[in-house]
């Protein structure tokens, strides 16, 4: 090769877009850890200064995303708090069916990867949900933020789960396949729902009636968010917040209740309820909702910051 091929070449990979935990984990980098290659569930694990693990998991949203900048779900959230993070991808949508994935993690379990830590978090939204609730049991006593989770996808035990065909025809006799099984071995799991999203509070009751959950399964109840709990917390700016105080504390209901209040102005919330009320035909009760909407946005000063959204 000659000199003008080489210097070529440097050109192109210098142009490469470069992962941001390259800086961490990468041949300089600043912390230790490992990516475990794979092409359904690729694992980054980063090893931080302070005595907590995080554990999470993708959801549906960025499956086909095969970008080399691609980070695993809350990997900017986990560097910022100097947590260790062990991030599962996911490049299918496969609720993490996968005897290759489930052998892995319960190999790491036996050589204790998950001890030492002073707090284990696992989290995740929908079917990374359920795998930070499945998963969680690896690690006895690990707390787990469930944001709009699904218990199972085993028709045998959820016939009237209609969503997610293709996560409805895994192989569901594979371990770690009911996270209702799980909930007992926890230490919390705080699930966030919509009490009016059937389907989600189907799943919410299966996992509140388990053997084992009284005391340890914590309904936070995100009323008219619909399936997307985890975005609209942080479009009223209590994601963050909920999430540390479940890392370095203890996450209670009034808390978490008092942060929820920011929804009252958030556009979003107040189409969902009028929603609510015009499909059963109450549209003087949807106007009343937006209404009172507009007038507290009024009152705050932010009326005029919210038109046209």
């Amino acid at each position: 090769m000659s000199e003008e091929e080489d210097v070529s070449e440097a050109e192109t990979v210098g142009q490469i877009e470069k992962p941001m935990w390259f800086d961490e984990i990468g041949p300089c980098g600043s912390a230790s850890g490992f990516l475990h290659s794979d092409p359904r569930h690729p694992m980054l694990f980063v090893k931080r200064r302070r005595p907590i693990l995080m554990v999470t998991f993708d959801n549906l949203s960025n499956v086909n995303d095969r970008s080399p900048g691609r980070l695993p779900w809350a990997y900017k959230f986990a560097r910022d708090n100097q947590v260790s993070h062990l991030g599962v991808y996911a490049h299918l949508p496969n609720w993490y069916r996968d005897a290759g994935l489930i052998e892995t993690m319960r190999k790491m379990a036996g050589e204790g990867f998950f001890e030492g830590y002073e707090r284990c978090i696992f989290t995740g939204s929908s079917m990374g949900a359920f795998g930070a609730l499945t998963f969680g049991r690896l690690a006895p006593g690990a707390h787990v933020l469930a944001f709009n989770p699904q218990s199972t996808l085993n028709e045998a035990l959820v016939p009237w789960e209609t969503r997610y065909q293709v996560g409805r025809r895994q192989d569901w006799s594979l371990p770690l396949g009911d996270a209702a099984e799980a909930v007992a071995e926890l230490g919390r799991a705080y699930v966030f729902y919509d009490p009016y999203f059937d389907l989600d509070q189907f799943h919410t009751d299966r996992l509140m009636a388990a053997e084992g959950a009284g005391g340890t399964v914590v309904p936070m109840k995100c009323w008219f968010s619909n399936h997307k709990s985890a975005v609209f917390l942080r479009k009223i700016e209590a994601l963050k917040p909920i999430m540390t105080e479940a890392l370095f504390g203890d996450l209670t209901q009034q808390r978490f209740y008092e942060l929820y209040r920011e929804r009252r102005r958030l556009p979003w919330y107040r189409g969902s309820l009028a929603h609510y009320f015009e499909k059963d035909g109450r549209t003087a009760m949807a106007e009343r909702a937006t209404v009172a909407f507009r007038q507290n946005l009024r009152k705050h000063g932010r009326l005029g910051g919210n038109r046209g959204v």
